[in-house]
Parts: C-alpha cells; sequence; structure tokens
C-alpha cells in the first residue's frame, strides 16, 4: 500500500479490514461441486451420477445442470450479489483448474433444474429508461470503480473487499477509473465516475466520499430515486445494502442513458498462483462480448509496451459471467478484471501507477476501436 493511501485512511482502517477480511459471509466449501464438473469435463464420454451434471455444446461451450438444491437456501425475490459471487467463484476455479492443464477456457453456463439463473427469481429486471432512448442521449461511457464502504446490517460501516497484499481492492480501483476517464476526456468522450472522488467525510460513515460505495453517491445525486439506490427487495438480510451497491451501478448507468459500461475489479482466488486480466460479459449479448475482446486486446497491447510487463497475462477473449452490474444494464457492458489482488506481482502491478497509465490507454484505445467498428460480426481482433 502506497504511503499517499495510508494518509488517506483513517485510523484503524488497516486493523479493520484486516481483521474483517470480507464483508460477505464465508462461501460455502464448493470444492466437491468444481472437482465432480472438471471431472466430467475431462471425461470421455461424459457421466454423471446427479448434480453437477455437465453438457459440452457444439460451439465448444459448456451447460453446467446444478439442479434446484442449490438455491435451496437463496431467499429473495432477486437474485442476490452473494449468490453471483458464489457461482463465480466456481465458474473461476474451473477455468484456472483447466488453463493450468492447458485446455482453452469456454464459457460455462449454470441451470438450475433446466432453467437459467433469472427464471427462479419472480422480480424480473426493470430499467429504469426505454433502451432505444440509451443510444441517442447521455453519457458515453459509464465507468464504475469496483466497492468501497457499505452500511452491514443497519449498524457497522464494512469495506466490501478485504486487505491483500498490501491493497484494498475498493481503494484502489479508483485509480484506474480516474485515469480512464481523464484519456477519454482527452477524446471529447462523454463519461461520468459510479462513486464520488470528494475528500469531505460521509455524513453518516465519517469515511471520505471517495471511498463510499456507488449506492451512496447515487443517493446523494438522485435522493428521491430509492429504485435506483435502494432497489434491492429484501429488507431484512445484512447485505441489503450490499446488493443495493451492486445494483445501483448498473441503474445509475441506466438512468444518465450511458452508451458503453466498463466495471474496473481486482480478482481473487484461491489458488495463490492465479494471475493475470480477464473480462467478463453477459451471456448471449454480442455487443457485449465484441466490447470485452477489443478492450482485452488494447490492453494487452498498452500493457506488453511497458518493459516490466512485456508477458502480463491477458486473456484477450472475454468470457461469460451472470453478473449483477452486467445483468441489469440495457447498453453493452463489461467486467474487468485487473488482475489478482491474491497474487504478490499482480498486486505490485496494480498499485504501480505506470501499469495503471497503461491499463487507462488501453481502455481508451479499445473503446474508440469498439467505436469504430472494430470487431463486428464475431471477427477475432488479436489471439
Amino acid at each position: 500500500m502506497t504511503t499517499r493511501l495510508l494518509r488517506l485512511l483513517p485510523a484503524g482502517l488497516l486493523w479493520v479490514v484486516a481483521a474483517t477480511q470480507a464483508a460477505l459471509p464465508a462461501a460455502a466449501d464448493d470444492s466437491g461441486i468444481v472437482a465432480a464438473i472438471l471431472a466430467q469435463m475431462e471425461a470421455s464420454p461424459l457421466r454423471a451420477h446427479g448434480p453437477p451434471s455437465v453438457e459440452a455444446a457444439t460451439d465448444g461451450s459448456w451447460v453446467v445442470e446444478m439442479g434446484d438444491d442449490f438455491l435451496a437456501d437463496v431467499r429473495g425475490a432477486q437474485i442476490p450479489a452473494e449468490l453471483d459471487a458464489r457461482l463465480q467463484a466456481i465458474r473461476l476455479a474451473v477455468l484456472l483448474q483447466r488453463e493450468q492443464a492447458g485446455a482453452a477456457p469456454y464459457p460455462l453456463d449454470f441451470r438450475f433444474n433446466g432453467r437459467a439463473l433469472e427464471d427462479h427469481f419472480p422480480l424480473p429486471v426493470q430499467p429504469l429508461r426505454d433502451a432505444g432512448a440509451v443510444a441517442s442521449a447521455g453519457v458515453d461511457v459509464f465507468v464504475s470503480a469496483s466497492h468501497g464502504w457499505y452500511l452491514h446490517a443497519g449498524s457497522t460501516w464494512r469495506l466490501q473487499r478485504p486487505l491483500s497484499n498490501g491493497m484494498v481492492e475498493d481503494l484502489v480501483t479508483p485509480r484506474f477509473a480516474r485515469q480512464f476517464v481523464e484519456a477519454l476526456q482527452r477524446e471529447g468522450v462523454t463519461s461520468m465516475l459510479s462513486r464520488s472522488e470528494a475528500m469531505a467525510p460521509h455524513p453518516l460513515a465519517g469515511e471520505p466520499w471517495w471511498q463510499m460505495a456507488t449506492r451512496y453517491h447515487a443517493q446523494a445525486l438522485y435522493p428521491g430515486r430509492t429504485d435506483i439506490w435502494q432497489s434491492y427487495a429484501d429488507r431484512d438480510t445484512p447485505l441489503r445494502e450490499y446488493n443495493d451497491d451492486i445494483r445501483s451501478r448498473p441503474l445509475l448507468a441506466n438512468e444518465v442513458g450511458a452508451g458503453v459500461l466498463v466495471h474496473l475489479h481486482t480478482n481473487a482466488a484461491a489458488n495463490a498462483s492465479a494471475t493475470g486480466m480477464m473480462a467478463f460479459h453477459q451471456s448471449g449479448r454480442d455487443e457485449d462480448r465484441r466490447l470485452g475482446h477489443v478492450v482485452l486486446c488494447a490492453m494487452r497491447d498498452a500493457i506488453q509496451r511497458l518493459p516490466a510487463y512485456a508477458r502480463y497475462n491477458v486473456r484477450v477473449q472475454p468470457m461469460t459471467g451472470n453478473y449483477g452490474e452486467n445483468r441489469l444494464a440495457l447498453a453493452p457492458s463489461i467486467l474487468v478484471e485487473l488482475g489478482f489482488h491474491t497474487h504478490p506481482q499482480d498486486a505490485v502491478a496494480l498499485q504501480d501507477p505506470q501499469f495503471q497509465a497503461a491499463v487507462a490507454e488501453g481502455l481508451r484505445q479499445g473503446y474508440l476501436q469498439f467505436q469504430q467498428g472494430v470487431g463486428v460480426g464475431g471477427a477475432s481482433v488479436c489471439q
């Protein structure tokens, strides 16, 4: 963690983050599910003995049937962010293990008794704007810098991510967002940041506004619009404002008529050797996939021009991943994992101003190429 960042942290924060470890409760031990998926993907012919069961599609993707029991303990009428996170952890573990074995990272989609995740929850996605209005009004690019402080169970303010290898994701990604916005401004491209950049303390949390989650910035911008910043229906769960925050990012972008959404995160894996960059888009959305591919190719070029990062791993094919940030967006939306904060060398890169500047340059170039139609029709931009 840099000296400047240490000066900005309120007293005792490092202890709080290290002690708390994470905002979410400990995830269920899904190692058995991961092992079963891998065993079936590697078997020939595929054999399944109950959920999970895996089928290979003709396009190389995989469909994993998880069964109804997987959702038995999930409450509420909307998909909770912690369920998205659990499924993504399973997907990531499978991806990394297959990658380590030299297998191609084909898409992995989950089904629950034959149905998509969204079909199990009665409250559908209800965007705030008409989809046809997005292209003709509003900001060009909405830039979301991951997480921040949120109110847990109505009583305790917590950061959404833990201290890892000297950094906290919530407090590092805003630097990438700021540099990306500045790069867009030089091109005359309009943009909006999801989080405040103010240094003044939040009146309730007491933490600087720039460290607060998007939910609270959206509340300050639109105090009467609870449909943007308080849209999670289950108001009894301790994670209600955590879930509000995930949803507020795309809902705020929809409200301001964003043409493209870019969500910047850093990654985590139980496998400490996991390293590099990847991006995710919502399944079935071709323009989102194209945006991810074009941007990843441009970022790889920009990053690897730096001698120190000439071999930095950038996976140039975006993968499907069911994230609320992408799922609720009206416009093309991607979630970029810039690197693994659980990997010591990645954590160093993520805090390096030169690396941050290269990422911003790649994001700028990728966005411009996307607008120019690069990769239309599924054409490969880079390998």
